[in-house]
């Protein structure tokens, strides 16, 4: 028997195929079907152009976008030996607008995506957090908005931000700016504290053991006796390989697959189309299902996202979680709003570094439109995992720009050898309920996948 279901509530849209045997999915299949072709609108345009275009690739995570491109840029400018001097307060800024990012995602996949569809296994009301009239789920939102109003008086707008660019960024916040966005930030650290962990911020990031998860209230005891009622500890668990490919005053780069490897050879890093359509329709068959590819390190299949970064990382209370609970549903989740911990004191701490006495942009002497040929790759850390831009320019245009997303390393189709990260992670499921818990526990991008 197999089940077709669409998921939506996620950005953008996909289709859950699952084959069941002994009323538990024994085979499960992602299908992201909306072509979009960044990728291919991007061919000979000016490299410059790339600032623009990319960070329309999604309305949720366009800062990690634009962050990868002024990555790969100026690694253009250092691969010409033309290396570009940025100073301490523009990467600060760009580092800051990220995390606002990363954290207003966390914030709204929680209680938009994950929690609700968690409470419908135990109860059809879902009370204070029925979207819009409930009135936690109003106050996530309201903490989200304010948040992410500290990345607007640093960018301009949210979302597709285009403040960052080589050389620096296009933003010169005063003193008040500042103490404006950590005003911000404040609302949504206070509403952690109150209605996420139950705890102050502080204490909370002094966790270190499985035990500390006694000490949690509010609605991370919530989700946390849910999980337990339903059994999501036991749910969802993938091939526990992890990899991390970008790295911040927060984030370790690195890979484990039986033990920790912290340098990377990213030409080890392939992608498979063996299931994915192709522009020409000559090339697809039957066998092509989905406009996702899949990728690969080593040739093997890792899981990206914020429970690598705090293993890879060595975030002790995660580690310690993990240690018990391997990488099911449950662990997920909780990694992913453990980072949002994170995030807020380390970005409430960076904005206090920055001194506005230094320049934000420093002008390349040199202008991309009179590059030959070079080729650069970016790798940083997204709201959903690691992110990687791969550039090639020739006569001063682009020639070719290749995007993988977090999404496409963690729900990927198969490859000859083994399951994709959440296809292995959705087998076993009881329920098509469970299945779908289990694949939102990824943060799905179905419009980052199909790029």
């Amino acid at each position: 028997m197999k089940t077709i279901d669409l998921v939506e509530r996620i950005e953008g849209e996909a289709k859950l195929h699952c084959t069941w045997s002994n009323q538990k999915v024994s085979d499960a299949r992602i299908d992201f079907l909306n072509f979009r072709g960044f990728e291919y609108i991007l061919e000979g345009k000016s490299p410059l152009d790339a600032l623009v275009y990319t960070p329309r690739i999604c309305g949720i995570c366009g800062q990690a976008h634009l962050k990868a491109t002024v990555d790969a840029l100026e690694n253009i400018y250092e691969n010409i030996n033309e290396k570009l001097q940025i100073t301490q307060k523009a990467k600060l800024l760009r580092e800051i607008g990220l995390n606002i990012e990363i954290i207003d995602s966390h914030l709204k996949w929680f209680y938009m995506f994950i929690l609700p569809d968690i409470i419908k296994l135990d109860s059809n009301n879902l009370g204070i957090y029925a979207p819009i009239k409930g009135s936690r789920w109003m106050e996530a939102q309201k903490s989200a908005s304010e948040t992410i109003k500290a990345l607007a008086v640093i960018g301009g707008q949210w979302p597709h931000t285009s403040y960052m660019l080589p050389g620096g960024v296009m933003s010169d916040p005063t003193k008040l700016d500042l103490i404006m966005m950590q005003n911000y930030l404040q609302t949504t650290i206070s509403f952690f504290e109150k209605s996420i962990s139950g705890v102050s911020l502080e204490n909370y990031l002094t966790y270190e053991s499985v035990d500390n998860l006694e000490n949690l209230g509010a609605d991370l005891k919530y989700f946390k006796d849910l999980s337990f009622k339903y059994s999501l500890e036991i749910y969802g668990k993938s091939h526990n390989r992890f990899i991390t490919l970008g790295e911040s005053s927060l984030f370790k780069r690195g890979k484990i697959k039986q033990r920790l490897v912290d340098k990377l050879d990213f030409s080890k890093i392939v992608e498979d189309s063996s299931y994915s359509f192709s522009i020409n329709k000559e090339e697809n068959n039957s066998q092509k299902h989905t406009w996702s590819k899949s990728v690969s390190y080593d040739e093997s299949f890792f899981e990206t996202g914020p429970l690598s970064r705090a293993i890879i990382s060595n975030r002790k209370f995660i580690k310690d979680i993990h240690k018990s609970f391997e990488d099911s549903v449950f662990t997920r989740v909780m990694a992913r709003m453990d980072e949002m911990a994170f995030l807020l004191f380390e970005t409430n701490t960076l904005i206090s570094q920055i001194d506005i006495s230094e320049l934000s942009y420093i002008k390349p002497k040199y202008s991309l439109k009179d590059v030959e040929n070079a080729k650069a790759i970016a790798v940083i850390e997204a709201c959903r995992g690691s992110l990687l831009h791969n550039i090639s320019i020739e006569k001063g245009l682009i020639k070719s720009y290749d995007v993988i997303t977090p999404t496409v390393w963690n729900l990927g189709p198969k490859n000859k050898t083994q399951k994709g990260i959440a296809q292995k992670a959705i087998v076993g499921s009881p329920s098509i309920e469970i299945a779908k818990i289990v694949l939102r526990s990824f943060d799905v991008c179905s419009v980052c996948t199909t790029h």
